[in-house]
């Protein structure tokens, strides 16, 4: 403080409680106590401090330490990129192969709200590295949650990154060139999901967000599914900062769509934490656009619990401690369950919004003291050492306590709280303490500090209200005693006068430093500060100082006006003498209300059009028009107007179909060749430019184009520019698939027949049980040769083992028959997507292989969905290059995907996603199930359906009476009955191939058969007997 200026001390006007009567309640609040006992803040900011400098020392040493790591240069989406790994657990399963953006970006954005600079810092500029969480190698081009994954799975994690990284760059927005091409596409690309949904202005109509995800590569929503219909509320939030940062109308329209979606909604969608970002856009929009948003009902959303998945705020005193405030699982039963994560977040979400709308100050401000106080339980500094699961870890390597518990029960064991956690249950860390949940902790630090009260706190309502109306500085506080508290407030350099909101009270003084505010018992108060100068000024309902919004409801006047909210035509540009549609959705109007509107095009009125809805023509000459839209009802009116060229010619790009390849894959150093498809415009003149990524082609400028692979196995790239005689360009990209055709057949790992028994006919271990699925007839019709999977309770498993975690690829083949789609269906599975692979069927009936590996989680979709009660023959491949899909031995689909696969802590199972998950289980047949440990060639693929462990028709009889040694090591020796006679021997290899055959001697009813060199695995001894019958038997060799 200056010590040279005179503190004054403003004491506002004391109000009876009555004064309070403006503020309207949230039902959930009101049953949080006023003040939680005991009161124990923590210095939060000290906390995120000591978070930032903990988890990004990469020097760190001890166990499971370090937590963060820097990659390699250009190993993702940006060749000058160097990108960052961050355990999401201490201890986790896959240490320092981790980066997930709901984890990192938080971290970052979290630390710079107290004051770090994360683009400096101790000489690394951490906010750069995000930019890699941009998937721009796959297509997705919007924020993922892992470097290299795909859309579509949960919208929670695919929203959520992007919100985090209009985050950041608000608060770094120079810091990276890439940043504001990524704000745009990514914006782009979410309105464009709205639409896709059924939203659009042409006319009016609200999307269908019910779904739990949305694929940005196909278009299409995953219906299956706990929904998450509160991803509406985290795009309005996206689509409405873009509109603020561009003031491009299709954002703000986009915006709209999303929030009425909310609003017309009928039951609680709450699920994790995107709602109240949407609830603070609505309250936003309201103020700043005159929308009508239900904001009580979106308020009590947040709090209450909704049915989707028990998630609400918890109300309550477990053992002692008050935990009212915390956000998770409020079952109100006993068995509540509290993340810390999601306080945080909405915390930072809801903090700004009485700025906004000021009658929910005090609920407001109530609930963030209770969060902020109960959110200390989930450090191990708060509780007894018994009732938390990872003490030890903590104590020993954390001595500031910085790192949270993921979650806190209500009751475990007895105990009562207890801090915990998913990541032990769950497999997937050696402890519960969660890095994903305490790097939002900044994020709480810099909305809450602590006044000279002790149990009143300053609330910032700038400071997480990205891209918000920040010009001037605003705290929020409430007193919880029985009495008036008085606090001091500390200025920044200058002299200010300050405004008290909920009393409306302008201040007649000025301050430097420090002002001091009186507060009655149980009541809030909200204040802005101004520069000294002019005094404010009341109008249109709003209280302004230089133009700047002291007061969006000043005399708390909530007036609703008649508004515009879209304008928009069919067409733009538009032909001259075309018809086109105009439409003017207008809004604050109710059904009975009598609108009139009235259309004008250059400021003339265009005759006998009323409606919101207009048929018009446009005129003779080519140029600019203004299109105007007036709208008139009840005494008030409103418009609106859009700029429409018209143009005698509408140049339009080719049209490009994509580009067809001679062979589906293309053997290294061999040539494939590329033809470009195109649906021809009468007289249009084309051009062609060919590129590839790799390897080099005959020539450039031709429809079609021969190509020479490169030396080296990988997935490749063909592009094409397609431009006409108006100079437009239509540019096609196609990936290519580059093999190594010269390696050899490869032996299985694991071969489950299911023609007689369960034990994997490749080697003597990872043996298969059953239980269950019922033996059915294989795809050649053979009976009780495969398993049928009727319920959830039906799985084959193989016991987990390290073996089984092998990194570098993975092959792995079978026969399936679905009967039933519904819900996604897994065939395959180690560990599912959260953890290593799955072969499933989407709800539609796509094949979907999915793979996490270091880079993150990628789904490959087959091409068409399968028919139901048709076997097909289903071969996936992770070569460490690539994902690939073959059906019936041909090649469907192929995708780039890099890294190493991600271990396990699940069996491997068959018909289920995992031994304990029964939701996503199959309803259909598989047979002759295939793992390898390694890539499989081509040619061998194509041979796969082919092979059978006992050919169709013939059975092991007791023709033979021995073979032996069985496994063999060089020779093996056939004794059979003599009432047979032999006329030839067969031994084949797993992939089909012959290794020997000969005429044979018949010797007192034996024969003995020396070996050559060959591959220990499992062959096919088959006897040929003079009758022309086969006899086969199964034979193992050292």
């Amino acid at each position: 403080m200056k010590k040279a200026l005179l503190h004054l001390i403003l004491v506002l006007s004391l109000f009876k409680l009555q004064a309070q009567s403006g503020q309207l309640s949230i039902n959930r609040i009101e049953q949080m106590p006023d003040l939680p006992f005991p009161l124990e803040l923590r210095d939060w900011k000290a906390v995120a401090a000591a978070y930032d400098n903990y988890v990004f020392d990469m020097d760190k040493t001890g166990q499971y330490l370090p937590l963060s790591r820097t990659g390699s240069q250009g190993q993702f989406n940006y060749p000058d990129n160097i990108p960052l790994f961050m355990d999401s657990y201490v201890g986790a399963a896959a240490h320092a192969n981790q980066a997930e953006a709901i984890n990192i970006i938080p971290a970052i954005v979290g630390a710079s709200l107290i004051g770090i600079d994360k683009s400096n810092q101790n000489g690394q500029n951490w906010v750069e590295k995000n930019k890699d969480f941009f998937n721009l190698k796959n297509g997705q081009n919007v924020y993922l949650n892992n470097y290299f994954t795909s859309s579509g799975n949960d919208w929670w994690y695919d929203l959520m990154p992007n919100l985090y990284f209009f985050q950041l760059r608000s608060l770094y927005p120079t810091a990276v060139p890439e940043f504001d091409s990524q704000f745009l596409t990514v914006a782009d690309r979410w309105l464009w999901a709205v639409r896709q949904l059924g939203g659009s202005t042409t006319p009016w109509q609200i999307p269908d967000m019910n779904y739990r995800a949305f694929n940005l590569a196909t278009g299409q929503p995953l219906a299956t599914g706990v929904p998450e219909p509160e991803s509406a509320g985290s795009i309005a939030w996206l689509l409405y900062t873009a509109f603020l940062e561009t003031g491009e109308r299709k954002y703000m329209e986009g915006t709209q769509l999303a929030l009425d979606f909310l609003a017309g909604w009928q039951t609680n969608p709450s699920y994790e934490l995107q709602l109240p970002y949407g609830t603070l856009t609505a309250a936003r929009l309201n103020a700043m656009e005159g929308t009508n948003y239900p904001l009580q009902k979106f308020l009590d959303w947040c709090f209450d619990r909704g049915a989707l998945r028990g998630w609400g705020a918890i109300v309550g005193n477990w053992g002692g401690y008050d935990v009212s405030g915390l956000i998770g699982e409020a079952n109100d039963g006993g068995n509540d369950y509290a993340f810390v994560m999601n306080g945080f977040q909405q915390a930072a979400a809801l903090a700004p919004l009485p700025k906004y709308d000021k009658r929910y100050a005090k609920a407001i401000s109530k609930w963030l003291l209770n969060l902020t106080n109960a959110s200390r339980l989930f450090y191990r500094d708060a509780l007894p050492q018994a009732n938390q699961d990872s003490y030890i870890w903590s104590s020993v390597n954390d001595p500031e306590a910085c790192i949270p518990y993921e979650a806190m029960k209500e009751k475990w064991e007895e105990k009562t709280p207890f801090a915990t956690g998913d990541a032990i249950r769950g497999g997937w860390a050696a402890t519960n303490l969660s890095l994903y949940s305490g790097s939002s902790v900044g994020y709480l630090a810099a909305v809450v500090s602590e006044t000279n009260v002790p149990e009143i706190l300053q609330i910032n309502l700038n400071i997480t209200d990205f891209y918000g109306d920040n010009d001037l500085i605003g705290y929020m506080y409430f007193n919880p005693a029985p009495e008036t508290k008085t606090v001091q407030i500390s200025l920044p350099g200058g002299t200010y006068g300050m405004y008290e909101a909920i009393t409306e009270t302008v201040s007649e003084q000025y301050w430097s430093d420090m002002a001091e505010l009186s507060i009655p018992a149980g009541e809030t108060r909200l204040v802005r500060f101004f520069p000294r100068g002019n005094r404010p000024e009341a109008r249109d309902g709003k209280l302004y100082i230089d133009n700047k919004i002291l007061d969006y409801h000043y005399q708390y006047d909530y007036t609703l006006n008649i508004r515009i909210k879209a304008l928009s035509v069919s067409q733009n540009p538009v032909l001259t003498n075309a018809d086109f549609m105009a439409y003017c959705e207008s809004g604050n109007l109710n059904p009975e209300d009598a609108a009139h509107y009235s259309w004008y095009l250059n400021e003339t009125v265009i005759p006998d059009v009323n409606g919101s809805t207009a048929q018009l023509i446009a005129p003779a000459e080519p140029g600019k028009y203004i299109l105007k839209c007036v709208v008139s009802a009840n005494g008030q009116s409103v418009q609106d107007t859009l700029h429409i060229r018209v143009v005698d010619h509408i140049p339009v790009a080719p049209v490009v179909e994509g580009i067809i390849t001679s062979n589906s894959y293309t053997a290294v150093n061999e040539s494939n060749t590329f033809t470009v498809k195109i649906v021809p415009a009468p007289d249009e003149i084309l051009e062609y430019e060919w590129s590839v990524s790799s390897g080099s082609l005959s020539q450039n400028n031709e429809n079609s184009v021969t190509w020479q692979a490169p030396s080296n196995p990988g997935v490749e790239s063909v592009t094409v520019k397609v431009t006409n005689q108006d100079q437009l360009s239509t540019t096609v990209t196609a990936n290519l698939l580059v093999k190594d055709l010269s390696f050899s057949a490869q032996q299985p790992l694991i071969w489950y027949p299911f023609d007689t028994d369960n034990r994997n006919m490749a080697v003597d271990r990872f043996h298969a049980t059953v239980n269950g699925a019922s033996k059915t007839d294989d795809p050649r019709g053979e009976p009780s040769a495969a398993y049928r999977f009727t319920s959830g309770s039906n799985i084959i498993y193989t016991e987990n083992h390290n073996d089984l975690n092998f990194e570098d690829a993975v092959s792995l083949s079978c026969w399936v028959k679905l009967e039933q789609f519904g819900s996604e269906r897994y065939i395959i599975s180690h560990g599912s997507w959260h953890q290593r692979y799955k072969l499933s069927v989407t709800p539609e009936g796509f094949l979907r292989w999915t793979v996490k590996t270091s880079n993150g989680v990628s789904d490959l979709d087959s091409s068409e969905p399968i028919k139901l009660n048709h076997y097909y023959h289903v071969t996936a491949l992770y070569t460490g290059y690539s994902m690939e899909l073959y059906i019936d031995g041909s090649l469907d689909v192929f995708k780039a995907f890099y890294g190493a696969i991600q271990p396990s802590t699940k069996p491997l199972t068959i018909g289920r996603m995992d031994n304990t998950e029964t939701l996503y289980a199959l309803r259909g047949s598989v047979d002759e199930v295939k793992l390898w440990d390694k890539e499989i060639p081509a040619p061998q693929i194509e041979q796969l359906k082919n092979q059978w462990a006992t050919p169709s028709g013939i059975e092991e009889t007791d023709i033979i009476a021995l073979i032996y040694p069985n496994p063999a090591d060089g020779y093996f020796i056939i004794k059979y009955s003599d009432s047979e006679k032999v006329s030839d021997i067969i031994l084949t290899g797993y992939d089909s191939r012959q290794i020997l055959s000969g005429e044979i001697c018949r010797n007192d009813h034996r024969i003995e058969v020396h070996l050559p060199e060959m591959v220990p695995g499992l062959y096919i001894v088959t006897l040929i007997l003079d009758n022309g019958r086969r006899v086969n038997w199964k034979l193992m060799v050292k």
